[in-house]
């Protein structure tokens, strides 16, 4: 069902679960599995980076910590909860956060020499327009780069965790990349220390170097927050598939279905989440007590 493959769940999702991320993602991912992603795309100082679903900045301050100026460095995100945590950090004063829609990025074309993002591309309804967005901020010959978990073998845990959300296999993510346009696509599976056997998927690309026609969308003006604050009256906007404005007539039926979606996603996430809580405390006594 994937549950939370879509913006108006994910949002719901992130209302709540913004006031608790920063103390349940370390259970979750480690800082080894974003090094790695990072290492796989060469980033590194003197670059202006893209954090795509930044969230609270967890990859941003990596990004940071690797010589990228923090004024050169934007976070974009559509929950405005997670945002406000990233803009708290001292580390990040500096940085651009910009909330908005991943579909239409509001940025000119070839503003970036890296795009990131990790455990953001699964929860995006269209992966390869995202990406194909990603591709067209990003300068010739810059990588995009994202990372995110990957299919449990395990039938059970499989099908829990795709009731809660998009769970892809590693040929789907290269085949996002590949439809999107993007070249030299490589891989690197990559695990959280205390767990080796539980992987995730680190995935880049490059822009082409030639010329590419830029991909343009149609539909009505969005109202972005920039840097928690609204642009001044008049200011020109992209076009964007808009995070808040009225719904077409006759799409009152869809509030039911997008309930249910939730309801039936939050109680597989009732499960997942205390079990990957359980297992990485485990997992992470027994590191402490082999070293």
């Amino acid at each position: 069902m994937e549950g939370l493959c879509s913006q108006t769940e994910a949002r719901w999702f992130y209302a709540f679960y913004s006031k608790v991320y920063e103390r349940l993602q370390p259970y979750f991912t480690s800082s080894e599995m974003r090094e790695a992603g990072l290492d796989l795309a060469a980033v590194a100082a003197g670059m202006d980076v893209l954090d795509v679903g930044a969230g609270t900045g967890t990859l941003s301050m990596q990004v940071v910590g690797r010589g990228v100026s923090p004024d050169r460095l934007t976070l974009i995100d559509q929950s405005e909860g997670m945002l406000s945590q990233a803009r708290a950090k001292p580390e990040l004063a500096g940085a651009t956060t910009v909330l908005a829609d991943a579909h239409t990025l509001p940025f000119g074309a070839e503003s970036f020499d890296r795009v990131v993002s990790s455990g953001a591309i699964y929860y995006f309804p269209q992966p390869v327009l995202a990406l194909r967005e990603q591709m067209r901020v990003v300068r010739r010959g810059g990588v995009v780069l994202a990372m995110g978990s990957l299919q449990p073998k395990p039938l059970l845990l499989r099908l829990l965790a795709t009731t809660f959300n998009r769970f892809p296999t590693e040929e789907e993510y290269v085949g996002w990349f590949e439809e999107a346009g993007l070249r030299d696509v490589r891989t690197l599976r990559i695990s959280n220390p205390w767990n080796s056997k539980q992987y995730a998927l680190a995935i880049c690309g490059n822009r082409p170097q030639d010329n590419l026609p830029l991909i343009k969308y149609l539909g009505s003006r969005t109202l972005y927050l920039i840097n928690g604050t609204r642009p001044q009256d008049g200011a020109v906007l992209p076009p964007a598939d808009p995070l808040c404005v009225r719904k077409p007539r006759g799409s009152w039926w869809r509030l039911p279905l997008a309930l249910a979606r939730f309801s039936v996603a939050m109680g597989a996430f009732a499960i997942l989440g205390p079990l990957q809580v359980l297992n990485a405390a485990v997992g992470m006594r027994r590191l402490r007590l082999a070293q």
